[in-house]
C-alpha cells in the first residue's frame, strides 16, 4: 500500500541525522551521505525503479533552466514568424495590380476532413492572388472573386471552407501570406515592381 501511494509524483522530505529521509512514514536510506542533516529534498521513483532525491535548490535551478530554454525557443520562434511576415509583406508589396486584391487558396475536401486542420489545405496548397474587383487588361479578363491564374472556364475553388486564412506573426498579428502560385505570379509579372 505504501509503494502505491508514493510511486507517483515527488514527495517532500528532510534528511535526518542518520542520513535517511522519511517518505510517508517509511525511512529510506541514502546511498551516499553527501547531504547534511536538515536539508530539504524531494523524493521520487525514477524510470529504473529506484527512489532518488534532489534538493529543492537543485530542482528550482533545473526548473529555471528549463524555463529559460523554453523562453529562448519562444523568442526564436517569434523572430522567425516576424521575419516570415516581413518577407511576405515585402514580396506582396511588389505586386501592384490596377485593382484591389487579396491572398486566397483553392480549398480541397481532404483539407476539410476530420483528420486534417479543417482549413481546406493540403500539402500542395499554394497562395493565389484573389481578385476583389473585376480586372480587364488586354485579353486578360477576370471577375471579382476569381483567382488571377484561373480563366473563366477554370475552377476558382468551391469555397467549402469559410476560413479566411491569415498568417500570424510572432506577436499574434495577422498578415497577408506571401503569394506562391507560379501561374498567378506569371500573370502578375507585368505589374510587378522591383
Amino acid at each position: 500500500m505504501w509503494f502505491n501511494t508514493v510511486r507517483h509524483g515527488q514527495h517532500p522530505a528532510e534528511v535526518a541525522a542518520d542520513g535517511s529521509v522519511t517518505v510517508n512514514g517509511v525511512a529510506l536510506r541514502l546511498c551516499r551521505d553527501t547531504l547534511s542533516a536538515g536539508t530539504a529534498v524531494r523524493v521520487w521513483l525514477n524510470g529504473s525503479g529506484f527512489f532518488v532525491c534532489a534538493t529543492r535548490d537543485e530542482i528550482e535551478r533545473e526548473a529555471q533552466g528549463w524555463h529559460d530554454a523554453e523562453a529562448a525557443k519562444a523568442e526564436e520562434r517569434r523572430q522567425q514568424l516576424n521575419a516570415l511576415r516581413a518577407d511576405a509583406e515585402a514580396f506582396n508589396a511588389r505586386i501592384v495590380l490596377p485593382v484591389r486584391w487579396d491572398v486566397g487558396i483553392k480549398d480541397v475536401l481532404s483539407g476539410l476532413s476530420a483528420t486534417s486542420w479543417g482549413d481546406g489545405r493540403s500539402k500542395a496548397t499554394v497562395e493565389h492572388v484573389y481578385l476583389l474587383d473585376e480586372l480587364q487588361a488586354g485579353r486578360l479578363k477576370r471577375q471579382a472573386g476569381d483567382f488571377l491564374c484561373t480563366s473563366a472556364s477554370g475552377t476558382n475553388g468551391k469555397r467549402w471552407s469559410s476560413v479566411v486564412d491569415r498568417g500570424h506573426d510572432g506577436d499574434g498579428q495577422p498578415f497577408q501570406p506571401k503569394v506562391t502560385c507560379k501561374a498567378c505570379l506569371a500573370q502578375a509579372r507585368r505589374w510587378m515592381q522591383d
